[in-house]
């Protein structure tokens, strides 16, 4: 039982410990070459004849145009060359919406001057969620509006980029109206527009991973790797 209670210590120390020892070792050494991976990677190509590869293709975030919570249309090229946290949710949620939106909280304080990392919440409630309900949203979240934008539009262009962009679950609920399915899960979207992450948005810990990985990713773009 002790050796249980043990081995489960040691496991949540390696989860906590880990991401921070990769941002030490590729902030302080030059010469380290961690990669945080490429999801859907589909192409890549071996390094001065190493046994490490760099990839040259990948899966893409599909572009979108979609309404702010200012009634101003949004295309994803303003996004362009920017580090993105993307989550899906809506303002009625009582369930797991409320944990995610708290979570990201932390990560827009984190990087608060950071003007490479911005955050995108997409509302699964389009017609419920218009701009001047997102907007009332944000302002009770205390949401900092230059760090972080609610995007609302039609269903069908919602649902079909948490689908078929990211492979996130975004439908409504046939069986409850008002309700929506959609998934607890937070995206880490490069300057490529490649997914790099998939994170619990309600579970502290792994979203301090995120905010690890980001600046992993950050480092990897100050080394030029």
């Amino acid at each position: 039982m002790k050796s249980s209670k043990y081995l489960k210590a040691g496991i949540l120390l390696i989860a906590l410990v880990v991401p921070a020892l990769i941002f030490f070792n590729l902030k302080f050494f030059s010469h380290n070459h961690y990669k945080l991976p490429v999801f859907f990677a589909v192409d890549s190509v071996q390094i001065d004849g190493s046994k490490n590869y760099k990839v040259t293709q990948a899966h893409k975030i599909a572009e979108f145009s979609l309404w702010n919570q200012d009634s101003i249309l949004i295309n994803s090229n303003q996004f362009r060359d920017k580090i993105l946290v993307v989550d899906f949710v809506f303002t009625r949620c009582q369930t797991i919406c409320p944990k995610m939106t708290n979570e990201l909280i932390r990560v827009q304080e984190e990087f608060e001057n950071d003007s490479l990392v911005k955050l995108l919440s997409f509302t699964v409630d389009p017609e419920f969620d218009q701009p001047s309900v997102l907007r009332k949203h944000m302002t009770s979240k205390n949401v900092i509006y230059n760090k972080w934008t609610f995007l609302t539009g039609s269903k069908d262009s919602i649902y079909s980029l948490a689908q078929k962009s990211f492979f996130l679950t975004a439908m409504e609920d046939r069986e409850r109206p008002l309700e929506f399915i959609h998934s607890d899960k937070v995206v880490l979207v490069d300057k490529n527009g490649w997914i790099r992450g998939y994170y619990n948005g309600t579970d502290r810990k792994e979203i301090d991973r995120l905010v690890a990985e980001i600046k992993v990713l950050q480092k990897i773009y100050e080394l030029g790797e």
